[in-house]
């Protein structure tokens, strides 16, 4: 076995700066996957970008709730009202979301955003969820909404295979049963899902600079399983970063300086981690 890496990422469509950010850092190879909120209003921007550019399908970045900072988003499907606010547009709150969420709703909402990117000539080759979405719910009833999705339509799913020692002796009682449960129901489904899964996980407010934050990656780097794993990016140049709050705006700063990085990137040399497209 080798060790190789998907490095993902997220939040195509967000807006013009991301999209611009995230097309650079595909055409340099320095992000080999990307994922596309279809409901963000940059959508359109950014299916013309990857176009342009030639580069490959993004995949699809399930949206089901706004965020806190920017104007709120609605539904591709019609008449999902468990999903919204009487105005129609995804609640903010993740726990509201995940009370009231209908997974019949939440399937139908899915199926509207993997149409809009067929009608964009998209063909993603896998999904995601946006905020953690479709991870926590009820006893893990999205979760399986999601990976029979994922079986219908021939999509890889992101969820480890396996947790870092670490968590995998931390992690017990229903939240272990859960994730043990969606990984068995996955091989059964025969949907795809990486080795591992990397990223900069602490919150932006917990991180004390951008040395801190290239630290924690190169040691999740360092620890990489055999197989295809995949690391987890949101990269945003400032004038993206100034929309959301301070402490994540930065973060989000930093891991666009950290893909770029030459620490980094003779780490993936030095470990002979090879970077490919997906797993």
């Amino acid at each position: 076995m080798t060790r190789k890496l998907v490095v993902t990422a997220d939040d195509l469509g967000i807006g013009p700066a991301t999209n611009e950010a995230i097309v650079d850092l595909m055409e340099r190879g320095a992000v080999t996957s990307s994922t596309l909120m279809a409901v963000a209003p940059g959508a359109p921007d950014a299916v013309e970008r990857v176009r342009r550019a030639g580069l490959a399908d993004p995949r699809l970045h399930v949206t089901l709730t706004s965020a806190r900072e920017l104007a709120p988003w609605r539904p591709l499907a019609e008449d999902v009202p468990t999903l919204t606010d009487p105005e129609g547009l995804f609640h903010v709150d993740l726990a509201r979301f995940e009370s009231a969420a209908s997974p019949d709703e939440v399937g139908r909402e899915m199926t509207a955003q993997l149409g809009w990117m067929a009608d964009a000539g998209l063909r993603p080759a896998a999904l995601d969820s946006h905020s953690g979405s479709l991870y926590s719910h009820r006893g893990g009833q999205l979760m399986d909404t999601a990976l029979r999705f994922c079986a219908e339509n021939s999509l890889g799913f992101r969820l480890p295979r396996t947790l870092p020692r670490l968590l995998d002796i931390a992690v017990r009682g229903p939240v272990r049963r859960r994730y043990d449960e969606a990984v068995a129901t996955a091989g059964a489904y025969g949907v795809r899902l990486p080795e591992s899964i990397i990223g900069a996980v602490l919150p932006g407010r917990l991180l004390t600079g951008y040395a801190h934050l290239r630290w924690t990656v190169l040691r999740q780097l360092r620890s990489l399983p055999d197989g295809v794993s995949e690391l987890i990016m949101h990269p945003a140049p400032a004038a993206a970063a100034r929309r959301l709050d301070r402490a994540e705006g930065r973060k989000r700063m930093w891991e666009l300086r950290l893909l770029q990085d030459p620490l980094f990137l003779r780490t993936l040399r030095s470990e002979r981690i090879q970077l490919v497209p997906g797993w």
